[in-house]
């Protein structure tokens, strides 16, 4: 038997400082997260004037320069103004201490979304010389607003509250539908103002009613009632009826004359669905704002909390100090019989701190918990765009040609269409090269 009555090192107080690191760490992760939810308020804003002028530069291209040219005139500067802002806002970014390990993707994906950026002169000045087709015009303005979404996922994917990945997953989602939507509204002004839709316009409409669908139903599973209620509101408008109307005709009928005012109809209509989904949005990023702070002052309560009960057993523990033993085997004297069973005769010391860990290791993992369907999700995304890039690189497939061949793997083989990119992946990974 070996006796301490006053160790140099004390567990207790050890266990005390590290829950109290774990508390502070949860803080400051929910600190970070406030201000990558404040960066995707940001992109929002700017992928919102950018879809604006992606849908003017198409028509007034489609138009030979002669309609929408204040439009796009007003539309571009609003696009500088909103781009200004989110510059201005990454600077916070780069001060010291704000690059953490843990944003290493995501100032990343940043990188690659002003390098988008850097491009949009370019984009514009072949805009204004007519130089590209709509459609052209259309895949430059929505690959910049991919590379800004590709930041909001990121942002999600390193959220760690459930509250607010689930908010985040709505989000990312709801803003995944709105520009699919309006990559629609360009497809569909090219093919009403030119008065027909070939096999690959038609294909491309339908890949963007398809993908959207599937944005919106999981938006629906994550997001909170109020923002289900007015998407809900949003399917019953006169513009929504229009747009599917619209829509059935140019899936459907095959023309061959422009149709100016048809075109505009769709654009007119179009642009309601989406300035409506704008709202919706607004709802979305209110409700993630207020998690997102809600959590932040609930866990600094919780950090306050922790400390004083700490505080309190480390008082209690000096004012009742007694000798301590650390026993190896069973001592004699020290043991006695409760239902057949021996029981040794040890005070536990410090039972209230394993309290302490206990209940913070319990909800640790329920966290960890609620946090797997957000993420799993997000991953299911993940995948199923990389195996779209697989197919794009190895079998020379368009985007809308190598989800058409996923989706329709999954409906002939009655799969889910991530389990579908999920096993092209894999097959990626284990031949090493090509599919």
């Amino acid at each position: 038997m070996t006796q301490n009555a006053s160790p140099s090192f004390s567990f207790e107080e050890a266990i005390g400082d590290f829950l109290v690191a774990s508390r502070k760490c949860e803080v400051v992760s929910l600190e970070r997260l406030l201000d990558a939810v404040q960066l995707v308020g940001r992109i929002r804003a700017l992928v919102h004037q950018l879809q604006r002028e992606r849908g003017a530069s198409s028509l007034w291209i489609g138009s030979g320069g002669q309609r929408y040219a204040d439009e796009l005139a007003q539309y571009r500067a609003e696009s500088d103004t909103t781009a200004q802002a989110f510059r201005e806002h990454l600077d916070g970014w780069l001060e010291p201490g704000a690059c953490a390990h843990a944003r290493s993707r995501l100032l990343g994906r940043m990188a690659l979304a002003l390098h988008g950026l850097s491009g949009l002169p370019s984009l514009r000045a072949e805009v204004s010389e007519r130089t590209l087709s709509p459609m052209e015009a259309m895949r430059g303005f929505s690959e910049l607003i991919r590379s800004l979404l590709a930041v909001v996922f990121e942002a999600a994917d390193s959220a760690t509250d459930p509250e607010v990945s689930r908010a985040l997953v709505a989000l990312l989602n709801f803003m995944q539908g709105k520009e699919l939507a309006g990559q629609e509204r360009a497809i569909g002004a090219a093919g009403f103002g030119r008065g027909a839709f070939d096999g690959e316009l038609r294909q491309s409409l339908l890949h963007r009613i398809d993908t959207q669908e599937r944005s919106f139903r999981i938006f629906s599973a994550f997001a909170p009632e109020p923002a289900c209620a007015a998407w809900q509101e949003l399917q019953g408008a006169g513009f929504s009826a229009e747009v599917e109307r619209l829509r059935r005709l140019a899936c459907t009928r095959d023309e061959s004359l422009p149709d100016p005012a048809r075109a505009e109809t769709w654009f007119a209509c179009t642009t309601a669905r989406i300035d409506a989904m704008k709202e919706i949005e607004d709802l979305l990023e209110m409700h993630l704002n207020e998690r997102c702070s809600a959590r932040i002052t609930a866990d600094r309560a919780d950090l306050g909390a922790v400390r004083d009960r700490i505080a309190q057993l480390a008082e209690s523990e000096l004012r009742d100090s007694v000798p301590y033993a650390v026993f190896f085997g069973a001592p004699e004297g020290l043991d006695h019989e409760e239902d057949g069973e021996t029981v040794l005769n040890v005070p536990i010391v410090g039972h209230s701190v394993m309290d302490l860990v206990q209940r913070q290791a319990a909800r640790l993992q329920s966290v960890e918990d609620e946090l797997h369907a957000a993420r799993q999700a997000l991953a299911e995304r993940k995948t199923i765009e990389r195996a779209k890039a697989l197919l794009i690189q190895h079998r020379g497939l368009s985007e809308d040609q190598a989800y058409k061949l996923l989706r329709q793997t999954a409906m002939n083989q009655n799969r889910r269409l991530a389990e579908v990119a999920e096993a092209t992946v894999a097959m990626s990974d284990l031949l090493g090269k090509g599919l």
